[in-house]
């Protein structure tokens, strides 16, 4: 099973596409990808067509999403709930929203995995080790 790990930050997106069973799994791809402007339906597009690339080339099972609260002190920004609109209405396959909880308390080892891509990382193992 592939999954894909996603995390927003600002104006990134962190992704990790882990494949396996269970308890064990490999990472086969992990990046970035940024929104330039917000208001901008060129940046908007590029995204989007940056979004299906990825969808094409990796063929996920399951998306998994870190959520962001849309209220409140720690909630998501214009950019971040921009690019999960356009990630939410391309995605070829089922997906789940992983609360930051949950990620946190994952403690799977991140083995060479910047700090940046682990929360999308732990948002794909909690995932795939929920589909027992």
């Amino acid at each position: 099973m592939k999954i894909l790990g996603v995390e927003f930050d600002s104006n990134k997106m962190h992704y990790v596409l882990i494949e396996g069973d269970f308890d064990i799994h490999e990472v086969l791809q992990k990046n970035r990808l940024e929104l330039a402007e917000t208001r901008s339906r060129d940046s908007l597009v590029a995204f989007q067509d940056a979004i299906r690339t990825l969808y094409n080339a990796t063929v996920p099972d399951i998306l998994s999403i870190k959520a962001k609260p849309e209220a409140g002190q720690m909630r998501a920004g214009a950019a971040a709930l921009k690019m999960e609109g356009v990630v939410l209405a391309n995605a070829p396959c089922k997906v789940v929203f992983v609360s930051g909880l949950r990620i946190n308390q994952c403690e799977v080892e991140c083995g060479g995995l910047q700090k940046y891509l682990q929360p999308a990382y732990k948002a794909a193992v909690v995932t795939l080790t929920s589909q027992r």
